[in-house]
């Protein structure tokens, strides 16, 4: 059976593929981290700032699931020799995490890394998930723990909030056999379209607990991002995340998570109650 090298296995997103995945894909799967364990015969070293050292995990997998953690910005100097080294390497298939709308927003690195995939002429598939129920519980924790309130200036403009479980669930059934799935792209989304106002309503309800949705001058939320030592890049990804939807059509529900899975999506309320402990 094929080797699985899965990358960013310590992240949300990893771990939601690794739980999903089938049990006998487990016995295949190569797990990348920075510190291998060395009683856990899955673990191997890889790290995107060390491509060198990350050579024999590349060289030992047959199918690369890739995704790019949020800091890191340098397609040219990081991507590209990476996509390089899989064709070296021999890897025959690269299931790379995009996001939705990464074929119009040309500037996120998204749409950069999926144009070094294909002109690799690795066969490929593109998971192009919608905007993150996650980032409740990670990027906006600290803000509505301290302030009660969600900072962002994304104005009006809706958002597909889905699940990341979902999202792994969708990345496990490309992976059972990704002979199905050469050069295809699918959208994984919620089924709710709900901008950050109708969010923190819900919120709200949910804590039983007033938040407050805030959409500040893109200008002084890059300042004061910068002032609380967000790296300037991630801070730009941050505002094109949620500036340009502000101007672009609204983003259309997909069907492929059910085509891929067969199960219906988890709601925001759903997921809000499931994590309501971390709010308090």
């Amino acid at each position: 059976m094929a080797k699985i090298l899965i990358t960013g296995a310590t992240g949300n997103v990893g771990r939601a593929v690794i739980k999903n995945i089938t049990q006998e894909q487990k016995q295949n799967l190569l797990i990348a981290t920075q510190k291998p364990n060395l009683l856990s015969l899955n673990e191997v070293f890889f790290d995107l700032s060390d491509l060198e050292n990350s050579q024999e995990a590349i060289a030992k997998a047959d199918i690369l699931f890739l995704l790019r953690p949020p800091r890191l910005t340098d397609i040219a100097g990081i991507f590209e020799p990476l996509i390089t080294m899989c064709v070296q390497r021999g890897v025959k298939h690269i299931v790379f995490l995009s996001v939705q709308g990464a074929e119009r927003m040309s500037v996120i690195p998204h749409s950069k890394i999926e144009k070094l995939i294909v002109k690799s002429g690795i066969p490929y598939t593109f998971i192009r998930p919608s905007y993150f129920m996650q980032n409740l519980t990670t990027v906006f924790l600290k803000e509505i723990r301290e302030r009660k309130q969600i900072s962002i200036p994304a104005g009006k403009a809706k958002f597909l909030w889905v699940d990341v479980n979902d999202i792994g669930k969708s990345v496990a059934a490309v992976l059972a056999d990704v002979t199905k799935h050469q050069h295809k792209t699918y959208i994984i989304t919620g089924k709710e379209l709900l901008n950050f106002q109708e969010t923190t309503d819900l919120l709200s309800e949910v804590l039983n607990k007033p938040v407050e949705y805030k959409s500040p001058n893109p200008v002084s939320f890059y300042f004061q991002k910068r002032k609380e030592g967000l790296d300037s890049a991630f801070v730009f990804i941050m505002l094109a995340l949620h500036l340009l939807p502000r101007f672009d059509k609204t983003p259309a529900i997909s069907k492929d998570f059910t085509f891929l899975t067969g199960e219906q999506r988890n709601t925001l309320k759903q997921f809000l109650v499931e994590n309501k402990s971390l709010f308090l």
